[in-house]
């Protein structure tokens, strides 16, 4: 495992330019790797598609659908007794049955965010989980030293759109071990 230096770029001339420029200060084509990452949710780490299992923002959904469910079965059974007269006996039953089925969809829609970075992920410990990669084109270095580190560094926030420090493993200018959904540390 080897450290990184990561700059993401919006266009392959720019990330192309840059490894020209790494080339220059030294650093071996070996050394680099180039590698584009998709868009979020378009990663196809799951067969039927997405970067996750489950939507970050349906956590709260349940308990917004139970609490739904119930004012729901309440308002629906008042109406339902309401409408005895024209419905009968079941008419009670039928309201609350629709009461509580509009206010579990009512109540889950209510308390699922819209996933604009309101809410950051956790992991199973309840620990943050860093954000992923945004999209664009990734050059990656290899470093060997402190004084590699700072040129590379220095090359990079001329041209990228962000600079960050990740582990990794580059072999013959192929990082093999990449994974879009895993994010290095930034560097100021």
């Amino acid at each position: 495992m080897n450290t990184l230096i990561v700059g993401r770029f919006h266009q392959l001339s720019d990330a192309e330019a840059a490894s020209r420029e790494l080339a220059r200060a030294g650093f071996l084509s070996e050394e680099m790797g180039l590698v584009y990452v998709n868009p979020h949710g378009q990663h196809a780490t799951h067969p039927v598609g997405g970067d996750k299992a489950e939507s970050p923002g349906t956590h709260d959904a349940t308990s917004g659908a139970v609490r739904g469910a119930a004012g729901g079965a309440g308002a629906g059974t008042l109406l339902g007794a309401a409408a005895i007269p024209a419905l009968g006996p079941a008419g009670p039953l039928m309201g609350a049955a629709v009461g509580a089925y509009t206010g579990a969809l009512v109540g889950a829609l209510k308390h699922m965010e819209d996933g604009d970075g309101e809410r950051t992920p956790v992991d199973a410990d309840g620990h943050a989980d860093p954000l992923p990669h945004e999209p664009g084109f990734l050059l990656a270095v290899a470093l060997g030293d402190a004084a590699r580190r700072d040129r590379a560094v220095d090359i990079l926030r001329t041209v990228a759109e962000d600079v960050e420090e990740a582990e990794g493993i580059l072999r013959d200018g192929d990082w093999i071990d990449f994974d879009p959904l895993a994010a290095g540390k930034p560097i100021a």
